[in-house]
């Protein structure tokens, strides 16, 4: 049974990436706003996630070594000074820094969250427990973005003051002295699986699944902004879009909580990038909100099985719940280093659409590889 702890947890999640899509929305239309290119865009995009992907390197291990709350209440803090220097950036140059910074941030937050989530629960608790932390963090996100299109439109800097008192608040509750960790609870030994499977094995096939789909995550955050003002979509409609795949996954994630028949099988992860390879197609080609939504939405379901295949093999017999929680966080990080980078420049060689062309090649490797893994024995 879950505890007010736990509830405490999950809110936090979802404050947290809400402040953080809404932030995220904002930069780059406001580096649109200052005259920023498509490649810039993509050094935006990648500033934030390489400092994610190398800040989990170091991460981990402070989440397994010191107090998880105290390393919260410090990340959700600083959070709130970045975004508040986003709030008075007047250059590209302090967005690229603020994103940096706001991004490394986030690698000190979230393995400490899930490995908190993750300690001592039995297999079944542990999947029940960390669906329900995946169903609140993307209602975060997926809220985010949704209220960053309209508060732009207000203001361009009102999704910036909005995240800044966001996590300001956050930090203050987490400090408050009735939370208290869930590590002390037990509730009892993690059972194996029903057949002797190798655990490693399709841990590292998930992992590669969640490369790719953070990938295009990556890509359509950071530049399908500039093919839709290209397209001439609205911030507000915009919004709605980067928030469908978010809402797809939240579905996905309550399928995940209760089911197990998605546990050691490679089918689960294949159709949904097969999906998403199609979509991308979509996207490469096609110009209506009403197409385009239906192609994001194959992404949040690629997010969606592949997220939560990642994080159950992450935690799943690990000792080490918060290093091996920090390096699941870190191939999400390089998907979303790699994409918005590399598609930035092909956007601005070759054309607007080619990102999501190259998706598709990076889906096609990437399930080659993943059977090639399942195919693996010893």
């Amino acid at each position: 049974m879950l505890k007010r702890s736990d509830y405490f947890l999950f809110i936090t999640a979802f404050a947290m990436d809400f402040c953080t899509g809404l932030v995220s929305f904002a930069v780059p239309l406001r580096a649109l706003d200052m005259g920023a290119s498509v490649v810039e865009l993509g050094f935006i995009g990648t500033a934030g996630s390489l400092s994610f992907t190398v800040g989990c390197t170091f991460t981990g291990k402070l989440a397994d070594r010191f107090d998880r709350r105290r390393l919260l209440a410090i990340a959700a803090g600083l959070t709130a000074a970045v975004f508040c220097m986003l709030y008075f950036a007047v250059n590209y140059w302090m967005l690229l820094v603020g994103a940096a910074l706001g991004w490394g941030l986030l690698a000190l937050f979230w393995p400490s969250l899930q490995a908190i989530l993750a300690e001592n629960r039995s297999r079944g608790q542990m999947v029940k427990t960390l669906g329900t932390f995946n169903m609140f963090w993307t209602l975060g996100f997926m809220l985010g973005p949704a209220a960053g299109g309209y508060l732009y439109l207000v203001g361009p800097r009102v999704p910036f003051a909005t995240g800044t008192i966001g996590m300001a608040f956050l930090a203050l509750a987490i400090i408050l002295p009735w939370f208290r960790s869930t590590a002390v609870r037990e509730e009892g030994p993690e059972e194996e699986p029903h057949a002797p499977v190798d655990i490693a094995r399709f841990r590292w096939i998930a992992w590669t699944a969640s490369f790719t789909a953070f990938f295009m995550i990556g890509m359509l955050n950071n530049q399908f902004p500039k093919l839709a003002a290209s397209l001439l979509i609205r911030p507000d409609t915009l919004g709605i879009l980067l928030a469908i795949p978010r809402f797809i996954q939240m579905l996905i994630f309550l399928v995940a909580k209760y089911t197990t028949w998605w546990q050691f099988r490679l089918r689960p992860l294949v159709i949904p990038q097969i999906t998403a390879a199609v979509g991308m197609i979509v996207v490469a080609t096609q110009d209506s909100p009403v197409v385009l939504a239906v192609a994001f939405g194959s992404v949040g379901l690629l997010v969606g099985a592949a997220f939560s295949a990642s994080q159950f093999y992450s935690f799943f017999q690990e000792e080490r719940k918060g290093e091996k929680g920090a390096r699941n966080e870190m191939f999400i990080g390089l998907g979303m280093v790699s994409g918005p980078l590399i598609g930035g420049y092909l956007a601005q060689i070759i054309g607007l659409r080619m990102p999501y062309v190259l998706c598709c090649s990076v889906l096609v490797i990437a399930m080659l590889v993943e059977y090639r893994w399942y195919r693996k024995r010893g």
